[in-house]
């Protein structure tokens, strides 16, 4: 009995060595294994002066862009490089190793390695792809291709569309806004960031608000680019948006010209009637309910006019003829026959 017990207490006491050594073998790996680490959107980490390499790891990690303090610290002093690390704020994105960040480190992010791009709201995919491409960061079929393909981790946004071009799932979800860029950033890069941008702007409260109106977030999007190509004044974004949703809730077509300008793929000074014959799902004369998708990036005015319209009885609105940009709502379609001769 006495050899018994000895012999199930030496093999519990293997198996527990065993254990214990297979974990050591698994922490050390993961101490020395520089591992890459992909970043869903841009990150920024300032980097003071005086910061040792134990102090610049801890931020990094912090912000996610290395999974491990101690194996980036082995990794920079195994490099000799540690007296060589520049403060300063940084920007890092895409996919980075350790070598990658320490290059981005070493170098300093000085003003003359970034550059300020302005996308204004109103702008479709292709318009923003030749807004970075004449910034220099990228070419225009770059953008678009990293649009149609790239994999992104948020549901709203569809794998493919129904119409029009591949890249015209992100219509709508690139927001307009003044972006700080590393310079050397590739198409993927900025197509994350905008989408980032945007992500951090649609709050819970903003996705409640379309909850209760019993809409998606591309249906939002849709009716915000409705409005953001239709409103010249901002007091009347709700207005217009009024006006949408009251026609949608009777069936009746939305009939918004900027569709058509955008099934054409162009700005044309004046929609013809031919336009309006042309059989497309963008074609709002033709088919009621909202277009297909967003028909440009929206700012966020008019996606919280989306969210909240005014209450009105509005079905019609015509520009006033007077310069101002500014409409005449009317209830019936007599009243707007009348506020045509205005």
């Amino acid at each position: 009995m006495a050899r018994r017990r000895l012999r199930k207490s030496a093999a519990a006491l293997l198996v527990g060595i065993l254990l214990a050594a297979a974990a050591l073998i698994s922490a050390v790996a993961g101490y020395l294994a520089p591992a890459e680490v992909t970043l869903a959107e841009p990150v920024t980490v300032v980097i003071d002066q005086g910061m040792g390499a134990g102090a610049m790891a801890g931020r990094l990690a912090e912000s996610g862009v290395i999974k491990n303090k101690a194996s980036f610290v082995k990794y920079v002093r195994d490099e000799g490089v540690e007296s060589d690390l520049r403060p300063g704020t940084y920007t890092f994105a895409g996919t980075l190793d350790y070598a990658a960040v320490l290059a981005l480190l070493q170098r300093g992010n000085v003003a003359e390695n970034t550059t300020n791009v302005t996308i204004p709201e109103g702008k479709t995919v292709p318009q923003i792809a030749a807004l970075w491409e004449a910034a220099g960061m990228c070419t225009a079929e770059e953008f678009l291709a990293a649009c149609a393909d790239m994999d992104v981790d948020y549901d709203y946004i569809p794998d493919n569309v129904t119409a029009g071009e591949p890249y015209d799932r992100m219509e709508g979800f690139l927001f307009p806004e003044t972006y700080n860029v590393l310079l050397g950033w590739e198409a993927e890069d900025l197509v994350r960031l905008q989408l980032g941008q945007f992500a951090k702007l649609w709050t819970d409260e903003r996705q409640q608000l379309a909850d209760d109106l019993d809409m998606t977030v591309r249906e939002v999007l849709t009716v915000a680019s409705l409005i953001e190509r239709e409103a010249r004044v901002d007091s009347e974004r709700p207005l217009i948006a009024s006006v949408i949703y009251n026609r949608l809730d009777i069936g009746q077509k939305l009939e918004i010209d900027a569709t058509i300008q955008y099934m054409l793929g162009e700005q044309v000074d004046r929609v013809l009637y031919r336009h309006l014959e042309i059989d497309d799902p963008y074609n709002t004369y033709i088919y009621a309910g909202l277009p297909p998708g967003p028909i440009c990036s929206p700012g966020l005015a008019c996606i919280d006019a989306a969210l909240a319209p005014a209450d009105t009885d509005y079905f019609y609105y015509r520009t006033k003829n007077d310069g101002s940009g500014e409409h005449n709502f009317a209830e019936t379609y007599a009243e707007h026959l009348v506020n045509g001769k205005a």
